[in-house]
This record gives structure tokens, sequence and C-alpha cells, in this order.
């Protein structure tokens, strides 16, 4: 596997009353996109306050960005943008910890440097810590939204603040794979850049009856991942943590299973050949 791109490149960004400009980058940073992503996270709902958010959505081709997003002293919105090789996300996977990693200077202007990621991996999950999510947070709801992840579904939670607890902890407990191909927000004032989990302080329009309520999402039907999860969990069964966690998988199990069928297709037309 390719030694994945190690620079990280970063904007400042505010959204105001006169809309949404950068205000610092690092060299060559791609200044339209990130201004389109904060248009695209929405204008701010009267009345609603956005003190410290998190989200990563795709970047242009290849890339993604780890936004953090805080009110500021002025009134307006400020976006830290990072963005990051595609291939090096998803050696980390969690984009609160990559965000955690570099603290954020609000009051700068013009010129930031690019940054770096140090030449290791983040530290793996340990079964400690996910007992006290589970102990801490709203257990039935932090395991039906994974579970609703896991099969393919979204979850929206309506929020006039700030989640930044619960998604934090649903990343924890998400297989490597999966949450690799996945896109959170704590917090959104829209729809628009179309995470797979978020809280947000007014819910899309559901017309096709997809998405799950609150309460249907703490209800859903309990699967072998969300019961093997919380039995190893509960039990501090590290190991079989491991094995979950790393789990493949649909797409994963499909690109396997297709593999397999060229690789034979081809050693029959090879041994007709040849015999």
């Amino acid at each position: 596997m390719p030694r994945p791109n190690l620079h990280i490149a970063q904007a400042l960004l505010v959204s105001d009353a006169r809309g949404v400009r950068v205000v610092a980058r690092s060299e060559g940073f791609d200044e339209p996109e990130a201004e389109r992503i904060a248009v695209l996270f929405g204008s701010r709902p009267p009345g609603v306050a956005c003190p410290l958010a998190h989200f990563a959505c795709p970047f242009a081709r290849r890339r993604v960005a780890v936004a953090t997003v805080a009110d500021q002293p002025d009134g307006s919105l400020g976006f830290r943008i990072l963005v990051l090789d595609r291939h090096l996300y998803e050696h980390l996977g969690d984009p609160f910890a990559i965000a955690d990693r570099f603290s954020v200077d609000w009051t700068a202007k013009g010129s930031l440097p690019v940054l770096d990621w140090p030449e290791e991996v983040l530290p793996p999950r340990r079964v400690e810590q996910l007992q006290e999510i589970l102990k801490t947070g709203d257990t039935s709801l932090l395991l039906g939204s994974t579970q609703v992840l896991v099969d393919g579904g979204r979850v929206l939670l309506k929020r006039d603040a700030p989640d930044e607890a619960f998604f934090r902890g649903l990343w924890q407990l998400l297989p490597s794979r999966t949450r690799i191909d996945l896109w959170p927000a704590s917090f959104a004032f829209s729809d628009e850049l179309g995470f797979h989990a978020a809280a947000m302080p007014a819910l899309p329009t559901d017309p096709n009856r997809v998405r799950h309520s609150e309460d249907n999402l703490r209800d859903y039907p309990q699967s072998r991942y969300e019961l093997h999860l919380q039995i190893a969990v509960e039990a501090g069964d590290q190991r079989e943590l491991d094995r979950l966690l790393a789990r493949r998988t649909s797409d994963d199990t499909i690109r396997l299973a297709l593999t397999i069928i060229g690789l034979a297709l081809v050693l029959a037309v090879v041994f007709k050949f040849v015999l």
C-alpha cells in the first residue's frame, strides 16, 4: 500500500451578513471549494448558536475536508477547514481526532502554514473507552444509530445546538471500514452537504420515509453487529472488539466475491487452453 501524503492544507473562513470569505489560508489552498462547503453548511436560523461543532465531507477530487465550526465574538460564524488526502483520511478514520490534533487560532489572517500529520496512526480503540461511552451516553440511541449506519441508513437528529458528545461516541462504535465512507456532523444548519449522521435545528423533509425518527433509532431491530458489539463491550473482551471493528463492509464482501469469481474465470480459461 502506498505511503499516504501527510501534508494537510488549512484555511480560516468567516460567514456573516456579507457572505462567506476566506480570511487566512495555506499556499495553494482551494478557496472556491472551501467557500462552497461553508455556504452549503447552511444559513443560521434565528436564535440558534453554534459554540463548537465538527464535520467531515468530500473536498474536490480525492480529498477530504475536516471542519471545526464556532461562533465568533463579532457574531460571525468561523470555519477552520483542514484538507487531507483521501488516502490519509482512510488511514485515520476519525475526523474528531484529526480536528483535535491541531489547535485553531481564530484571529489568524493572511498566510497559514501547511500542517503535517505525524508518521503514526491513531491509538487503537480500547474496550474501556467504549464502556464509558455506553455508560455515560444514551445507550439505546447510540447502539440503534450504529446499526442503522452499518446497514446503510442515515442518522439525523433534531437538535438546537451541537451534540458533540453523541457523535464523537457514535464514531467510536463504528467499524473502521464503515466509518471511512461516512460523513458526520455534530451540527449543521442544513442538509445540503448530505451527511450520513448529523444534528440540525430542523430536519429535512423525508418524502420516501426512509429516515428513522429518534424513537425508531432507539427501537431499531438489533442485528449481529450491534448485538456482538454490546456483548464484547459489556464483557470487556478486547479481542472480540478488535475483530468487530476490523470487520468488512458489505461492499468489501461483494468486491472480494467478484474478485474470486473473476480469478476463477481466468483460471478456467487458462486451463482450457493449456489442456
